[in-house]
Order: C-alpha cells, then structure tokens, then sequence
C-alpha cells in the first residue's frame, strides 16, 4: 500500500484502526516521518513541509482521534498505543529506516519509538520533548478536558492557547488560530478522539528507558514554551546519550507552527547527509 504525490490516503492498521496520510517528496530520497502535537493533525506542518520534503520522503499522518482518521470509542489513546500505531503504519507502507520529526506529543511518540525499536531509525529532531508529564502538567491538560467537556472547543483552545503560543504571536494572530482550530474540529474530530488523547498521556513517563537511545537526536524548545519549558525539555536531553539541546529565542511551545521556515531550515542541516 503506497501513497504519492500530494494525494491523501488511508490504512487500516491491523487491528481495524483506519489513519488518514499523505506522503510528499521525491522517490527514493531518505524517509522522514511527522508526528503532530496532542489534539492536533497533520494540517499544522503545512508551512514547515515545503523545506522538510525537498530532500526528504515525508510521511505526514493523523493518529487515532486526530484530524480525519478514526476515533475509537475505547480509549485512552495511551503513547505506547499511538507509538505502536506508527510502527504499523511505516511497516504497512514499506518505510525503512526513516528520520523522526515531532512536535510535543508527536516528540513524545518519536521517543517511544527510539527506544522499543533500536536501530531503526536514523535519528529524531523533537520540538517541546519531555521525558515525562509530571503533577503540574497533568493538572493543566485535566483543565483543557474539563473545558472542552463544559464549553466545547472554544473554550478549551482559550484555556490552552496562553501555553501554546509565544505572546507576540498569539496576540497578533488569535482570531485566526482560533477560528482554524474551531473549524478543524467542527469538520473532523469528535469529542471522544479529543477526550481519548488527553486521558492517554497523563501517566506517561519514559525516563528510565532513554539510556538506550543511541540515534542522533537533536531537541529544540520554545524559549516562551509554558506547557513544556526549557528546564523540564532539558530533562530530556540529559537522559538521552549525544543528543544536542537548542533553545529557540522568541517562540513558544510550536515552533513548527510559529516559525516554520526556521523550523525546516534547523531540521533539514540536523539530517543532511
């Protein structure tokens, strides 16, 4: 099963779980694959994807209870699960040995990844990765699912933007980010996709696994990142061998998203071979 050009496509993993993907870029050039933030979808790499695939196979996808793939009723969509998802996915597609590129939970899924499949990847480049999600951050995601279980998406995307973006940025496009989520999830997903995701992350914690990681890892974090700031993404890079740690000056917690010619400029000399 193959996608190409620009074309969507859909797979259905082994268990019955249909995903949504696309695949851009040159044949035969090196695979990268993206994975998007927490109760997000594939439509936030679009500014990055033009600079990520002119050298690179580029796997982009909606997980479970993202974007246009199925929601399972049976949650929660823990990190293992959607980790094993992707692994199914790349082996339906016959994709070896690609980079990984995530944002945030997408980061969280990527070293989920590096560490239960040693050596099958060529390294990761991981915006807002933390190596766990501790008491204060489990406070914050259980307030957006009880916002969205109260208001709906709008008010969920208003208790959440304030750690999602830089200041600037978000000040200068509020009304168009939150009209684009509002229309994202009006269009396609349900209530439960978004309920599942959040509950499945909340008890995730990978810390004693990241000394196996032996893949080039390269972590960036917003400099104005509230959700996952510097000090806790640092975390991540002390657990991890070699890995190098780069802090963005004036961005927030989606780099891809706030800057994404930057992002794809950073990403693309990390895996230049």
């Amino acid at each position: 099963m193959t996608g190409s050009g620009h074309r969507p496509a859909f797979a259905t993993l082994p268990g019955g779980v249909e995903l949504h993907y696309r695949i851009q870029g040159p044949p035969g050039a090196p695979w990268m694959v993206l994975f998007n933030g927490l109760l997000s979808d594939s439509t936030m790499w679009a500014g990055a994807l033009p600079g990520l695939a002119a050298r690179h196979r580029v796997l982009t996808y909606d997980g479970r209870g993202q974007g246009r793939s199925q929601a399972p009723p049976d949650g929660p969509y823990t990190v293992p699960t959607l980790a094993q998802d992707a692994w199914e996915l790349m082996a339906l597609l016959g994709i070896r040995r690609p980079w990984l590129v995530g944002l945030s939970n997408g980061s969280s899924i990527s070293l989920e990844l590096l560490a239960g499949h040693p050596g099958a990847f060529r390294g990761a480049a991981l915006t807002s990765a933390v190596p766990r999600i501790d008491f204060a951050m489990g406070l914050r995601l259980r307030h957006w699912l009880r916002c969205l279980e109260l208001g709906g998406p709008a008010l969920q995307f208003d208790a959440s933007a304030p750690y999602l973006w830089g200041d600037s940025y978000l000040a200068q496009r509020y009304r168009v980010l939150r009209d684009y989520f509002l229309k994202q999830k009006d269009m396609n997903e349900p209530f439960p996709g978004s309920s599942h995701q959040i509950e499945g992350v909340l008890q995730w914690d990978i810390r004693s696994k990241l000394g196996a990681v032996q893949e080039p890892v390269l972590l960036l974090a917003g400099a104005e990142d509230l959700l996952t700031p510097v000090w806790k993404c640092l975390e991540t890079a002390r657990l991890i061998q070699h890995a190098q740690f780069e802090v963005i000056p004036g961005v927030g917690h989606a780099f891809p998203v706030e800057n994404p010619k930057d992002f794809a400029e950073r990403v693309g000399i990390f895996t230049a071979e």
